[in-house]
């Protein structure tokens, strides 16, 4: 499906028209050739000549665009970048530091733990939203308060009465909506928090039709409106990628066009999939969002199940415990059909290892920091939370204590464990 004629994508319109030029004596080097497929988008691929507005200070294309975009997603204001939403994460830590003091609730993305040593932010969590509301406003002790929604499975954080308490006790309200940029344009999908929350940001590349990088940070109203433009210039490069910010424009763009159609056929598409695979080896969990469906092998190991849909040519989001992941677009919705096929006779064979229940010590991380091998890291004191990716959530942090559980959990996931560096663990020195 292509954008119509009459659909307004500025940046998107500036950028073919930009491509055009045969003679180019600028960055990047490539000039806008390149000999094989990888290079198709090359004459694309621009830097800040004229007519492509820059997004250090947008006052053009970009900044038409970004009005655009926050008209769609249902706030005052959007900002664009291209280095994914961790980068919109650490502008957010920058705007919550000056405020005061930071809490969080429940699991975050390994970005806001790394943006928080970066800025000298030592966080406060909080289990659940029902725990924070139920301590008074000087036991919290934060001016601030960060949390994920939706999360990797698809489900949203009952999230109304912590927003209106915090608005009226003036805590800044923060949002990692990632995996929630498509929610904007069908009423088949949970409410967006862009206009809710007072900042909020999420990945158009995770679930629309934007290359990898776009993402947008958005604004409730005014008031925040020109820090946000002073850390975007201080933490993100100054060499953005256009063809990210032109393919945002564009997804923005066919989303408003077409998106209550897209989810309509997704919804039914999945719903038929639901149909079909009552006698497979899994079941499908609910979730908030249509468009990430959870397949469970309760008791078993996804990842055994991912394994074996790699070999049939079909790549899942992600195996996670018992459960496999899939985010369902109008790209591959018509592939569904493929994957019954490939699991109708599966029968899994790996069981799922519990989980140990880890009690660790917590100490005050300052000083030097060295690396070690997991083996000898037992005992010794976490400087950079490692978890699994994905979904990106930590699962020992800054300040934790190794225990004999964690190194075995790090042995035996090498493959996707992030916060090691060469392999060794950054533990004080």
């Amino acid at each position: 499906m292509k954008v119509s004629q009459k659909t307004n994508a500025p940046l998107y319109e500036a950028v073919k028209r930009a491509s055009l030029t045969d003679a180019r004596f600028c960055t990047p080097g490539h000039s806008g050739k390149g000999d094989d497929g990888l290079f198709a988008s090359a004459p694309y691929d621009l830097t800040e000549v004229e007519g492509l507005d820059n997004l250090s200070c947008p006052s053009g294309a970009i900044l038409e665009a970004e009005i655009l975009a926050a008209k769609a997603q249902g706030c005052a204001h959007t900002l664009f970048a291209t280095e994914g939403s961790t980068v919109c994460m650490h502008i957010a830590l920058s705007i919550a530091k000056e405020r005061g003091n930071v809490g969080f609730i429940g699991d975050m993305h390994k970005s806001f733990f790394g943006g928080c040593a970066l800025l000298g932010i030592e966080p406060t969590g909080f289990e659940s939203v029902e725990e924070f509301l139920s301590k008074p406003l000087k036991t919290r002790n934060v001016s601030s308060v960060f949390y994920t929604s939706p999360d990797y499975f698809g489900n949203v954080k009952e999230d109304d009465e912590l927003i209106r308490e915090c608005e009226i006790e003036g805590i800044l309200t923060v949002v990692d909506a990632a995996h929630g940029a498509h929610f904007a344009y069908s009423p088949l999908l949970p409410e967006p928090s862009a206009g809710r929350a007072d900042i909020s940001f999420c990945s158009l590349h995770k679930t629309m039709n934007a290359f990898t990088g776009g993402a947008l940070l958005n604004l409730k109203d005014g008031s925040l409106y020109d820090k946000a433009l002073y850390y975007r210039q201080l933490w993100h490069t100054t060499s953005p990628s256009y063809v990210i910010m032109a393919s945002m424009d564009y997804a923005r763009a066919k989303a408003s066009e077409s998106g209550e159609k897209i989810y309509e056929r997704i919804e039914k598409e999945r719903e038929r999939f639901e149909r079909s695979v009552r006698d497979c080896a899994f079941t499908v969990v609910k979730s908030d969002d249509i468009s990430r469906l959870v397949l469970r092998f309760e008791g078993f190991d996804a990842s055994e199940a991912n394994s074996y849909l790699v070999g049939k040519g079909i790549f899942a989001e992600a195996a996670i415990g018992d459960k496999l992941i899939f985010i369902l677009t109008e790209g591959n919705v018509d592939r569904l059909s493929a994957v019954y096929e490939a699991l109708k006779e599966y029968r899994p064979t790996k069981r799922l290892a519990p989980e140990p229940c880890v009690k660790r010590e917590k100490v005050r991380a300052v000083g030097a920091v060295t690396f070690v091998s997991p083996d000898e890291a037992e005992g010794r004191v976490c400087m950079n939370e490692i978890g699994f990716y994905p979904p990106g959530t930590p699962f020992i942090g800054r300040g934790e204590v190794f225990t004999a559980e964690d190194v075995g959990l790090i042995k035996k996931n090498a493959g996707n464990t992030f916060g090691l560096v060469n392999g060794k663990a950054v533990v004080l020195q």
